[in-house]
């Protein structure tokens, strides 16, 4: 045969590659053309189906399993790098701005950088960390980035995102996959996976939400980041979503997958769905609190279904190494299918080398030390993502920058002030600046820094997130365990047990299980947690009709009696670190002559505590100025949990309204994902900056950019509406009814693309190099951008066109180019942007396919609000 033609020293290199001693298929000496890097991938793969049974393949292409042992072939290591390495936690990596403050930078060549610098870290880790689990160091799969669009901002998983707009999304994801994935002309640096597709924008109720959209809204608005990420950049993995699309679930939905992200665009990496989505599209997960899609009766039909959609190529349970052989077995799909699955998927894994000879991968000799060590870029990203939304004058002076020569003391109050808010998906920081530590770093000893300590007030229990539950069932799904017992305190041997995805139940006037009788019975919920951060937590249960108590690692923490007549909170506070595994253990009492039964057990996040309540009215009237740190963090929006009041907490609008009134020399920094929906703030606080989730050196760019040493140049990638009522329904995927800046017919807060300075630019002399242009062509438009300030500083040229022509759902205007300009005091720069005529299109419901008009206005300006230079196209 040809194959045994090729050269000893391919062969040797071939058992070189690292493969385990003992696997009799190797060590016997047989050339396998599978680990043969030098013919085409297909041929590989070709081969190493052939040896594979279904079973073998099936531990490919889960998560967490043994892989191919005769092979030494190890499976795929999940990884998440939203904004920075997050996996594992347990070494420390740069964490960067979360994403929706990456998006405010308006800066894409930025995010590439900072692409480049995650995949370093992530090769370090790969070749060079410590092991983690059966032999594994790190992930070089990512499911990440996040570009579902923004579409409210009651999603909890806005910060997630880049933004309401779909080229603003497309462009800056494209930027960060392009850093992830490298330029190598062989080997990927990672993988990096777009999620969650699609339209999956609501979290009270993902795993069974449906998303109804037309094809005309899907094509124009929530399609083109995924079609960009994957034509442009070539990402590798793609994400379903939990939720429906227009009635079918995301996860089986071949339209979706099949026939446009593989059909149209020629994806051929691979797609994998949401954590547990399969399992949520069967019947009885309610039993469970996940309230999945209740279709297919069992994991065995779920399994088959998705297999023959061809829609997953990984699974991120374990269903594709049992149930998938039962469904095989049972003719309810082909093993043809499976091996389509493996295939895409090994695929990748052989553009990452995964299985090549070490010593061929062009990263192996990064440094583990090298994690961490990208902090100046982290600050770098944080100062270009500060978006300046106000900044009015007092004393005819306005209070930003504040002139460090002409103040003595600085009042920090607040709840961020003295924490550092990573935001969601975040890994672990090394020596992380909060925005009190970098004030008082860039102001010294020599100005009194006046620091008041915030007082929480109680808040909602939240529920503990599925990323923080490190038991999982058989399924790999992170759950809590329910023991049911026939006595009142929870003793002996369980009459029946299963799993529950959150204790959160109302149960009514019946008791909790089928075996149970409704008195003389106890529950007991256990499970394993890894807290999300280090500190002061507070853990609660509120329940009626039950006496409880909660248990860590055996030690009691909190008892209640119970009460019949409504329910009872009770809550304790307990110090967690982040590097540990606790057991969590909620034993639930019957209590008798009740009616009503409930339980619910959750945790507050770590926030700041103080005796000094009071005590901001005085710092305030002592200081020369105010720095108030005001927001949100991941207690009021994140992953399941979406934003449930708009604007600022109350309590935070309270103090605020009396620190103006003794020190109207007030600024107030904001940190949040999402909008921030007040007309008090804008109307009464003169100067407003809004800083998002920042980053670990989110502190010193926070000092830098109040003090002066950092021009703000950020924009808003949303529109900040006044209030939600100025908003459609949640549920209502329509954008075309008054969403985001395309649509939305009130005036906002602060419109999409604003963002204030400390210098004066002006936009001129704006040229289009024909008014005339072909279909095919292109648009070149110039503008002379200067810098008519005192302060060197940056400017973002936002091109949008509007169509000059009638049409179905004509949005006000559309962002079709940009470039952020950084220019000296007095500087002009010329700015040239280009935009392809085919991108003018829009999708025509009748012939189903895309259509230009005839004629379109280009409008520069630097915010969608502020449009100063306009001009007309005709396409012919």
């Amino acid at each position: 045969m040809k194959l045994k033609t090729i050269a000893i020293g391919v062969s040797l290199s071939v058992v070189a590659m690292g493969v385990s001693a003992g696997n009799d298929a190797v060590n016997s000496g047989e050339y396998i053309a599978f680990f043969d890097h030098t013919l085409p991938i297909e041929e590989r793969l070709d081969d190493i189906s052939a040896r594979l049974t279904d079973k073998e393949k099936g531990h490919m292409i889960t998560l967490w399993n043994e892989g191919v042992p005769r092979y030494g072939l190890k499976s795929f290591m999940p990884g998440e790098a939203l904004h920075g390495l997050a996996a594992p936690r347990k070494n420390a990596a740069t964490v960067f701005p979360q994403s929706i403050g990456l998006a405010a930078t308006w800066q894409p060549e930025a995010l590439k950088r900072m692409g480049d610098a995650v995949s370093d870290e992530a090769r370090a880790q790969y070749h060079n960390g410590p092991v983690i689990k059966d032999g594994k160091r790190g992930p070089l799969t990512f499911w990440s980035p996040v570009i579902n669009i923004a579409r409210d901002p009651r999603w909890g998983r806005t910060q997630e995102a880049y933004g309401e707009d779909p080229l603003l999304n497309g462009v800056m994801a494209s930027a960060y996959v392009k850093g992830l994935q490298g330029d190598h002309p062989k080997y990927l640096k990672t993988a990096a996976g777009a999620k969650h597709f699609v339209a999956n924008n609501e979290e009270h109720n993902r795993f069974n939400g449906n998303a109804n959209i037309s094809e005309k809204q899907l094509r124009e608005y929530y399609f083109p980041a995924y079609k960009q990420v994957v034509e442009e950049a070539n990402a590798q993995i793609v994400m379903t979503a939990y939720n429906k699309l227009n009635n079918e679930p995301a996860v089986t939905n071949t339209w979706l997958v099949r026939d446009v992200l593989r059909g149209e665009w020629g994806f051929d990496g691979f797609v994998l769905g949401d954590y547990g989505s399969v399992l949520m599209t069967t019947k009885g997960w309610g039993e469970r609190s996940f309230h999945g899609h209740d279709i297919y009766d069992n994991y065995v039909d779920a399994t088959a279904a998705v297999l023959n959609a061809e829609t997953l190529d990984f699974d991120n349970t374990r269903l594709f190494r049992q149930e998938a052989m039962t469904a095989i077995a049972q003719n309810k799909t082909t093993s043809a299918q499976l091996d389509r699955a493996f295939r895409n998927t090994m695929r990748v894994g052989l553009r990452l080398g995964m299985f090549d000879p070490e010593e061929l991968s062009p990263w192996k000799d990064i440094p583990f030390e090298t994690m961490t060590t990208f902090k100046p870029l982290a600050l770098e990203l944080a100062e270009k993502s500060m978006v300046l939304l106000q900044n009015e004058p007092v004393n005819s002076q306005p209070v930003l920058p504040i002139d460090k020569s002409t103040v003595k003391s600085v009042a920090v109050i607040g709840p961020n002030a003295n924490v550092l808010n990573f935001g969601t998906y975040s890994g672990t920081a090394k020596d992380p600046i909060t925005p009190l530590q970098g004030i008082r770093d860039y102001l010294g000893d020599d100005i009194d820094v006046i620091y008041v300590p915030w007082t929480q007030n109680q808040g909602e229990l939240n529920p503990i997130p599925l990323e923080s539950i490190t038991l999982l069932d058989n399924q790999g799904l992170g759950v809590w365990t329910a023991d049911y017992y026939t006595n009142r305190n929870g003793s002996g041997k369980p009459v029946a047990n299963n799993t529950v995805g959150n204790i959160d139940f109302d149960f009514g006037n019946k008791p909790p299980h089928k075996d149970l009788g409704n008195e003389h019975f106890a529950v007991k919920y256990t499970t394993t947690i890894v807290p999300p951060q280090s500190g002061l937590y507070t853990l609660g249960v509120e329940s009626q009709g039950y006496e409880m108590v909660f248990d860590i690692d055996g030690s009691t923490i909190l008892r209640d009696h119970g009460n019949n007549s409504e329910p009872l909170r009770t809550t304790a506070e307990l110090e967690l670190d982040s590097q540990k595994t606790y057991t969590f253990t909620v034993l639930a009492m019957e209590k008798r002559g009740s009616s009503e039964r409930s339980v619910k057990f959750g945790w507050e996040l770590p926030s700041e505590d103080s005796i000094y309540e009071g005590a901001e009215l005085e710092a305030a009237k002592k200081a020369d100025v105010v720095i108030a740190v005001m927001g949100l963090s991941t207690e009021y929006e994140r992953e399941s949990i979406d934003r449930t009041s708009e604007g600022l907490p109350s309590e935070q609008i309270d103090l605020l309204r009396s620190i103006i009134k003794v020190n109207p020399k007030t600024a107030v920094v904001l940190q949040s994902g999402s909008s921030i929906e007040s007309p008090w703030l804008k109307s009464n606080v003169p100067a407003i900056l809004q800083s998002w989730y920042p980053g670990e050196q989110g502190g010193a760019a926070i000092a830098n950019t109040l003090f002066g040493d950092n021009n703000p140049g950020g924009k808003l990638p949303l529109t900040f509406v006044k209030s939600w009522s100025d908003l459609p329904a949640f549920n209502d995927y329509d954008i075309s009814k008054g969403r985001t800046y395309l649509y939305f017919d009130k005036e906002p807060l602060w419109a999409f693309g604003h963002g204030l300075s400390y210098t004066q630019f002006a936009l001129s002399d704006m040229k289009i190099k024909s008014s005339k242009v072909a279909k095919d062509g292109h648009i070149d438009v110039t503008v002379t951008v200067e810098n008519t300030g005192k302060k060197a500083g940056d400017e973002v040229v936002q091109v949008y066109i509007t169509d000059m022509f009638e049409r179905s759902e004509k949005p006000k205007q559309r962002l079709k180019a940009f470039e952020r300009v950084s220019l000296e005091a007095g500087e002009s720069k010329q700015v040239n942007l280009s935009i392809d005529v085919s991108d003018l299109a829009y999708w025509d419901e009748k012939t189903k396919g895309w259509m230009l008009g005839d004629k379109y206005e280009i409008r520069v300006g630097n915010a969608s609000d502020n449009i100063l230079l306009t001009d007309t196209i005709n396409v012919e």
